[in-house]
């Protein structure tokens, strides 16, 4: 196959012999420009001086006598101008859109646009001419502060169009447009008269700029330049319908650029392969184009593999592509180069600032004014498990002779075992003895100190460089040295600033040059398979092409006016829009087809995929209307698919065999059943199996608002301190000593919570409330009773025959208090932070009752069962010989009554009774009875080995259940 460059090379060397010294190619690209080279060498067998060979944007700016300024640069200076104007410009709202107001000056000036007829266009005056000729007879538009700041910008960017320019020449900068307005105004002194060369090749253009076409026509006259293009018949003149013609077609009608040099007919008559696959997923077409690189390359002469480029619409695909190639391909070349912005590093940078930025301030312990900033746990985890904070770890922190935890293992423990959701600069120097890692990652930045941010990161990449210098994955290493670079660039760009940058500026500013820096892949692209974007295809040939992402919004891409000017002022002043870029690639695409015999066309079949669904119009237009044209080309269409793998159904139930049911005897034996236990068990049978026999452990999750949870821990232990300190002992306390033991009991249990603002501060007045209330009405109720005991322990031990075997059974639980009236009856309480509803059960039968405390998976029967359990301890522990003693004195069952209930601090003046009664009189062997038979009942049914632990039927029970997720519900 003898390719467009090859035929450039020749085309030269016979109309130069050797003498090349003075003879420049300018090509579309770089990768363009080292090919040019190759082909001359191969195309002549003698020694020759290379001519000059530039990509066209090298090529422009070596002939300006201004330098073409780096992004950040050029934003510093654009604010700077901006400021002078409009002095109460806000930089963030600069930032929004500063970016794209670069590039349309770098558009405007390359298309040589009149910008004086442009921005009075844009003026409102002439705007508001032209929206009001489109409406009604009768019809104005109303003026709006919208309206108003939208054009007052405009007026801004004409004043500071001129301004801009005018200080960057001062200082011999330039942006790109600038560089090419500047070369196309003054060719006759910049180039003419300058330049070493007597020819100019302009090689493998289709649309110039209208700069371009000035510097190139002003070279034509003096007959310093020609234009070798690479041209098809099929678009050219055969199917003018064809966008990828669209320039090239006026360019020959006109004459403009000189002598038509060359149109071709491979397109017509060549024979081509090509297939069509539909793919499930954009990174599965990754793995597709590996595979069938891999299947070629066995077909191959393994001397001469035939030339293959890989070609990345989605240029997202790099890194799945690299990593689908085949393990025996090792020669391959990348021009793309991979972004920083895509890397693991950007991600730490980015954490970083997350963690910066989103401080928070809090009053020291005594409550003085002094606001110390501290970390949210969130971000300090982020940062602590990045991987290369992890790596770190693993290289330097961790002992192997040890198992002592590293400091990162300290401090997250911390954060997990006591909630603490906020942690300061010194907690987390102290926890890491003042680890430089901890310093570097946690010292607080001090505001407007961008000197302070940028050494914190170069600190960070010399600790990360040490762990990561003899590292294998020299990808990382190059992400760290590019990033050292990039900052260097940075602080030396910010340096001459009268004004400190503040957090967000920097942080703009420093990502605006991230998004811009790539990772470049060295090397000279010699290899038989070339990875690469659409764009570097330009002026290039393959024999083979494979590619990815051909749907309709990647390749073209969607209709985007990434731009401050409307589509209609463009199209008028002569900018390129959306149809322009739509033409541009049409022709990179057909050019690519020219001269290949293989083609592969991936794209994205699923509607619901990322960027999938539609193909693209360049796909069918090879369907229906190239195939026509050319009866030598062979297409098939493909569809990748998954094959079906039948899965077994899971089954949702656990059967007792003889291990389990020996697991559960001496569960029952050695840790036994408290009421909430037997609650799960009738509520769900899985639940129970996968809490109290498995022993599955809920996740230790760090919670920065106050669950009821929290709030009725908080509430009972306080409730205790209070029975133990004060009611126990017959003493009423204040309100002021109820508040500071719910205050010290809330520091002792929660010491990471905050509760000076937010949701925490209305949730803890909220809990302060209750007990206040509740208390409030105890202390003066008329009818009441004494305190006998607070959170008291109560067990017993139970031996039943259950299916034939005894089996020993541990009962037990912790009654939050007991209460005793003047009759020396024993009440049994309860508290509940929340509302509790207990049906009327007066007219229910005793069995009724049995059975609803036995089998009923209902809330308000738990409820009641947990009464019924605690009446049950008391009774049984009564009934024991040495009776039970609560305080100073015995109690037996002879001689005592006993009822159970709840409080609940919703409702502090009312006292909720136990509904389920089993027994018809208060007789306590009675009682005793009747419940162990009911329990004989409940602990059949566990051991019952033809009843499995299975779901529960009551989806509400699902609902906040913490093991949902593990049993698929």
């Amino acid at each position: 196959m003898k390719t467009f460059l090859r035929e450039v090379a020749e085309y030269i060397l016979k109309a130069h012999d050797s003498d090349l010294e003075k003879v420049a190619i300018v090509v579309p690209t770089r990768r363009a420009a080292f090919f040019v080279k190759l082909e001359l060498a191969h195309a002549t067998e003698r020694p020759i001086i290379s001519p000059e060979v530039q990509a066209i944007e090298d090529f422009v700016e070596s002939v300006s006598t201004l330098e073409v300024a780096d992004s950040v640069s050029l934003l510093f200076e654009l604010y700077e101008t901006f400021k002078e104007i409009d002095p109460n410009i806000q930089f963030d709202r600069f930032m929004g859109w500063a970016s794209v107001l670069l590039s349309d000056l770098d558009r405007i000036d390359q298309y040589l646009v009149k910008t004086d007829y442009l921005f009075d266009y844009l003026t409102e005056a002439k705007a508001v001419e032209r929206w009001e000729a489109e409406l009604p007879p009768g019809r104005s538009l109303s003026d709006s502060p919208g309206t108003k700041n939208y054009f007052s910008l405009f007026e801004n960017i004409k004043l500071v169009y001129q301004a801009f320019r005018e200080r960057l020449t001062a200082k011999g900068k330039a942006y790109r447009g600038m560089a090419y307005r500047h070369v196309a105004e003054n060719v006759d002194e910049l180039l003419l008269h300058r330049t070493p060369f007597e020819k100019v090749y302009f090689v493998g253009f289709n649309a110039f700029t209208e700069s371009e076409k000035v510097i190139i026509k002003k070279l034509r006259k003096s007959n310093k330049a020609e234009v070798l293009w690479d041209a098809d018949k099929y678009y050219m003149s055969e199917n003018p319908d064809v966008e990828a013609g669209t320039s090239l077609r006026d360019y020959k009608r006109n004459l403009e650029f000189g002598p038509w040099n060359w149109t071709h007919e491979h397109l017509l008559a060549d024979e081509k392969n090509i297939t069509v696959y539909g793919v499930p997923n954009g990174t599965l077409q990754t793995k597709v184009a590996g595979a069938l690189y891999a299947e070629m390359l066995q077909n191959d002469h393994p001397e001469q593999p035939v030339p293959t480029a890989i070609v990345l619409a989605d240029e997202n695909l790099l890194l799945p592509m690299l990593y689908s190639l085949d393990e025996g391909v090792k020669d391959f070349n990348i021009t793309m180069g991979l972004s920083l912005r895509g890397s693991m590093l950007y991600t730490l940078i980015d954490s970083i600032f997350e963690l910066q930025m989103n401080v928070a301030e809090f009053k020291t312990k005594e409550g003085k004014s002094v606001r110390i900033p501290k970390f949210n746990h969130k971000s300090i985890s982020k940062v602590l498990n990045h991987p290369f904070i992890r790596h770190f770890e693993q290289i330097v922190l961790r002992h192997s002779e040890t198992e002592e935890l590293t400091i990162i293992q300290k401090t997250l423990r911390e954060i997990n075992f006591n909630n603490r959701v906020f942690l300061s600069t010194a907690e987390l120097l102290e926890i890491s003895e003042g680890h430089d890692l901890f310093k570097t990652l946690f010292t607080h930045w001090k505001k407007d100190d961008s000197s302070q941010i940028i050494q914190s990161f170069y600190d960070l990449i010399d600790l990360l460089r040490e762990v990561y210098k003899d590292y294998k994955n020299a990808l990382e290493t190059e992400y760290l040295y590019l990033f050292y670079t990039l900052l260097k660039q940075f602080e030396q760009t910010i340096a001459d600033r009268p004004e400190p940058l503040g957090l967000y500026t920097l942080r703009s500013f420093l990502y605006d040059l991230i998004r811009n820096t790539r990772i470049p892949f060295s090397g000279e692209p010699v290899s038989d398979l070339q990875i690469l974007g659409m764009l570097e295809t330009r002026a290039l040939d393959f024999e083979r092409i494979i590619i990815l992402s051909m749907n309709e919004g990647t390749l073209p891409q969607a209709k985007r006016q990434n731009s401050l000017i409307p589509f209609d002022i463009a199209r008028e002043v002569g900018l390129p829009t959306h149809l322009h870029q739509e033409a541009v690639m049409s022709y990179h695409f057909y050019r690519l087809l020219q001269r290949a015999k293989e083609v592969h066309l991936l794209y994205v079949s699923t509607n619901d995929a990322l960027g999938g669904g539609e193909k693209s119009r360049f796909i069918q237009q090879i369907e229906y209307e190239l195939t026509e044209y050319n009866p030598r080309i062979r297409l098939t269409n493909k569809m990748v698919e998954f094959d079906e793998v039948p899965s077994e159904s899971l089954t949702q139930e656990v059967p007792k065999d003889e291990a389990m049911l020996a697991s559960i005897r001496t569960y029952l034996g050695e840790k036994g059943l408290y009421p909430t236990h037997v609650n799960d068990l009738i509520r769900c049978s899985m639940r129970f199996y996968l809490s109290r026999i498995v022993g599955v452990q809920d996740k230790e999750e760090i919670e920065e608002e106050l669950g009821m949870d929290k709030i009725g821990t908080w509430l009972h232990a306080s409730l205790e301190e209070l029975d133990q300190r004060f009611f126990l002992k017959g003493i009423d306390p204040s309100e002021d000593e109820i508040k500071q033991v719910l205050s010290d009991k809330f520091r002792e249990l929660f010491q990471g919570f905050i509760t000076d603002m937010g949701l925490n501060r209305i949730y803890y007045q909220v809990g302060e409330q209750q007990i206040l209330a509740f208390l409030a009405h105890q202390m003066q109720s008329e009818n009441r009773r004494s305190i006998v005991a607070a959170e008291q322990k109560l067990t017993t031990e139970l031996t039943l025959e259950i299916h034939g075997q005894p089996v020993t059974v541990q009962l037990g639980g912790k009654i939050d208090r007991v209460e005793r009236d003047e009759e020396n009856k024993l009440f049994v309480m309860d508290y509940k932070t929340g509302s509790v509803e207990m049906n009327a059960e007066s007219r229910s039968t005793i069995p009724q009752r049995k059975e609803k405390l036995r089998s009923s998976a209902d809330l308000k029967a738990g409820y009641a069962r947990q009464l019924w359990f605690y009446k049950y301890l008391v009774y049984k522990n009564l009934a024991s010989p040495e009776g039970l003693k609560l305080g100073e004195q015995n109690y037996l069952a002879r001689d005592t009554r006993v009822q159970s209930g709840f409080y609940s601090f919703r409702e502090p003046t009312k006292i909720f009774e136990n509904q389920l009664e089993i027994t018809e009189t208060d007789d306590p062997q009675t009682f005793i009875a009747e419940s162990e038979a009911l329990l004989r009942e409940i602990i059949s049914e566990l051991l019952n080995p033809e009843l499995p632990f299975v779901q529960t039927a009551d989806l509400k029970v699902c609902e906040y259940c913490d093991f949902k997720g593990i049993c698929a519900r």
